[in-house]
């Protein structure tokens, strides 16, 4: 009894409260002033976004020197070289003029026979192609004394004894102090020229694109001005070895602007591939020979004889001419006889080779 009164007593105190809690409620909801019931499907995800337009930063260049090149070709370079014949080599000549190649190794010829063979296949009755380029096709060995250690790429320039049409004019940049070797640059036709500190700034503001050029010459005046824009040459940048800083810069112009510049790729660490212009198809053979003669010297500076021959085989292409005939590199190519190794190529091996 006493527990019932005590139940009714406190439901009769709450339910005034309870009444008031339930009319407040409704207020809130009806009264316009009042906001709604914050609920979940209020909310509303609202990004911030940056209105302004990305622009890439003319001084930041990025740079790709090495040509891409599959493992495929790679395996195929040196398989071409360290291969070992699986067929059986019946003799080293076939006696008929109808043979199997692939029981006999490929033939090999002189220069001369390689040209003439060119010369007689480009006549009007032929390809018509007397006009056209032959080339030089080259595979260079980049092993050292040093079994991990491989030469860089080469890249070089060099007046021939007998020139030929080849290209289009090469766009160079001068760096010079005086105003009479601007304006020799300018009436020479630099596409720019001028003193270290424009240049320099101008490349730093975008305005000069270092790519734009073939060659970049400089006088030795300004030789220790143009250090802070060797990131963006690379293997372009003026060095004394290559010939592009001196005191005479109409020499410089003559050999970069008239001479022909060659530049290798790898294939493998250790085997790279160079492919220079010999000359036009009509020359003579002798012109030729002694254009060729002229590359071999020149390109078998780069590695010293001590190590062995540079240029590992040769072969001559006139295109569109689908011939190529293998050239006996040991006739022509220094290191492959132990008589072309001197003291002073094994010295200089030594210390290419640490």
């Amino acid at each position: 009894m006493a527990a019932s009164i005590t139940k009714s007593m406190f439901t009769s105190a709450l339910r005034p409260n309870l009444n008031h809690i339930t009319q407040a409620r409704s207020l809130y909801c009806l009264n316009p002033w009042f906001p709604s019931v914050p609920t979940a499907n209020n909310y509303m995800q609202i990004r911030h976004r940056n209105k302004k337009q990305r622009v890439k930063d003319n001084t930041v260049q990025t740079t790709k020197d090495k040509k891409f090149i599959s493992k495929k070709e790679k395996k195929k370079a040196v398989a071409s070289i360290t291969a070992v014949e699986k067929s059986t080599i019946l003799a080293d000549k076939p006696v008929d003029n109808v043979w199997i190649r692939k029981f006999y190794p490929p033939p090999r010829f002189s220069l001369e026979e390689a040209v003439q063979r060119h010369q007689a296949f480009a006549q009007p009755a032929m390809l018509n192609n007397l006009k056209g380029l032959i080339y030089l096709d080259m595979r260079l060995d980049f092993t050292t004394k040093k079994k991990t250690k491989f030469l860089g790429n080469i890249r070089a320039s060099l007046r021939l004894p007998h020139e030929f049409p080849y290209g289009s004019p090469p766009n160079i940049l001068v760096f010079c102090k005086s105003e009479e070797n601007v304006n020799l640059a300018v009436s020479l036709g630099a596409k720019q020229a001028g003193t270290p500190q424009d240049i320099i700034k101008q490349i730093n503001e975008g305005v000069i694109n270092p790519k734009d050029f073939e060659h970049v010459l400089c006088t030795s005046d300004c030789a220790n001005e143009i250090l802070s824009v060797r990131s963006h040459f690379r293997d372009r940048f003026p060095q004394r070895a290559k010939g592009n800083i001196g005191p005479d810069l109409k020499e410089m112009w003559d050999l970069f602007y008239y001479g022909y510049c060659y530049e290798s790729t790898k294939l493998a660490d250790a085997i790279g591939h160079l492919q220079v212009p010999l000359g036009l198809v009509e020359q003579p053979v002798e012109e030729l020979g002694e254009n060729f003669k002229s590359y071999v010297d020149h390109i078998c500076q780069h590695r010293p004889v001590a190590l062995g021959p540079f240029i590992q085989s040769m072969k001559v292409l006139a295109p569109p001419s689908p011939e190529e005939f293998i050239i006996r590199v040991e006739d022509y190519v220094p290191g492959f006889k132990s008589e072309d190794v001197d003291s002073d190529a094994e010295e200089e091996a030594e210390a290419l080779g640490q």
